[in-house]
C-alpha cells in the first residue's frame, strides 16, 4: 500500500511537468491505475503494447519500463530527439540499457542496428527476455558487459545486483549482493563499426566509461551523445572533441542552446549540427497512446 502511494505521488509529480500530456493529462493517470490492479489482482508479470509493434515485457517493481508505459516516453526529450534522429542505416550504442527502452526505441521505431551494454545478470537476463518478444530482435544485440577506462588494469569487476535500476560498481566490502562482471571499453567494443548515436546511463561512472573511448568520440560517424551524468568532468572532455549541448523540445521539433538542466544532456557534434537538424526535421510522425510527435 505504502509502494502504491510512493508511486501515484511519482506519476502525479512526472504528470504535472510532462511535455507529452499537457492536454490529457488523465490518460496517464488511469494506465497508472490499470497496471496497479493488474498486479493487486496477483499477476507477476504482463506483456503490454508500447508502440504499435513495441512490446513491453513488464514485471512488478520494473520501474524502467513502467514509467514508459504510464507516460508514453518516460525521458520525453532524449527519446523524443532519438526517434527524430536515428535513420534506419545507423548504429545506436546504448550503454547502461537497463530493460532495454532506449534500444527497442533505436530498433523498433527507427530500425536502426543497437548494441546493449547491461553489466547486472539479472537486469541482464530481463533485457533479453525484453529483446526476445520483438518482432525485430535480430537488430539489437545485447551484451552483458561492464565498459571502462582504457588503463583499467582488471578483465572483471565488481557490481551490485541488489539495487534494481541503480546497481553498479562496488568493492569487496560492499554488504548486498553482488557479482563480477567482465571489463571492456567503447574504443575496443567499436573497433569495427561506426556508432551514430551514442546514449550513456552508467550511475555516476559516465567520466570513466568516456576515458574509454577517445577514438570513438572523435569518430565523425557520432553525431550525437545522450549522457546522465553531468559533471564538470564529464562535460569539459565532451566539449572538448567538439561537441554543443542543446535542449529539445519533441512537439516543436527545435534544438534549443542548453538552458535548462533536466536528468540528461543532450550533446552534438558542432560539424554534424545542420545534418542533425535536418534529420529531425524529416523523421517521420510517431503516435502513442493516441499522441503525435
Amino acid at each position: 500500500m505504502i509502494k502504491s502511494a510512493i508511486n501515484l505521488i511519482f506519476i502525479s509529480k512526472a504528470l504535472l511537468k510532462h511535455g507529452l500530456w499537457g492536454k490529457n493529462r488523465l490518460i496517464p493517470l488511469l494506465r497508472f491505475i490499470r497496471l496497479q490492479l493488474i498486479f493487486a489482482l496477483g499477476e507477476k508479470k504482463i506483456c503490454l503494447e508500447w508502440f504499435k509493434g513495441i512490446y513491453l515485457n513488464i514485471e512488478k517493481g520494473d520501474t524502467g519500463l513502467t514509467g514508459n508505459y504510464y507516460l508514453g516516453l518516460h525521458e520525453f526529450t532524449d527519446m523524443g530527439f532519438l526517434i527524430h534522429s536515428l535513420k534506419e542505416k545507423d548504429t545506436f550504442l546504448d550503454v547502461g540499457s537497463n530493460l532495454g527502452s532506449y534500444s527497442l526505441l533505436a530498433s523498433g521505431l527507427c530500425k536502426c542496428s543497437s548494441i546493449a551494454y547491461e553489466p547486472v545478470p539479472l537486469t541482464f537476463f530481463k533485457l533479453i527476455n525484453n529483446i526476445n518478444i520483438q518482432n525485430f530482435r535480430e537488430r539489437i544485440i545485447a551484451k552483458k558487459i561492464a565498459l571502462t577506462s582504457i588503463e583499467f588494469p582488471d578483465d572483471k569487476v565488481l557490481f551490485s545486483t541488489d539495487k534494481r535500476t541503480r546497481n553498479s560498481v562496488v568493492n569487496e566490502q560492499y554488504q548486498g549482493d553482488k557479482e563480477l562482471v567482465k571489463v571492456s571499453n567503447l574504443d575496443k567494443e567499436t573497433e569495427n563499426i561506426s556508432p551514430n548515436l551514442l546514449k550513456i546511463d552508467v550511475e555516476g561512472f559516465e567520466n570513466v566509461v568516456l576515458r574509454g573511448a577517445e577514438n570513438l568520440l572523435n569518430r565523425s560517424s557520432l553525431f550525437a551523445i545522450i549522457i546522465e551524468g553531468q559533471t564538470a568532468g564529464v562535460n569539459n572532455l565532451i566539449r572538448s572533441k567538439g561537441f554543443t549541448d542543446y535542449n529539445y523540445s519533441p512537439l516543436d521539433r527545435k534544438l534549443i542552446p542548453h538552458q535548462k538542466v533536466e536528468n540528461n544532456r543532450i550533446w552534438i557534434r558542432d560539424s554534424k549540427l545542420k545534418a542533425v537538424k535536418k534529420r529531425i526535421q524529416n523523421a517521420p510522425l510517431r503516435r502513442i497512446y493516441g499522441q503525435t510527435i
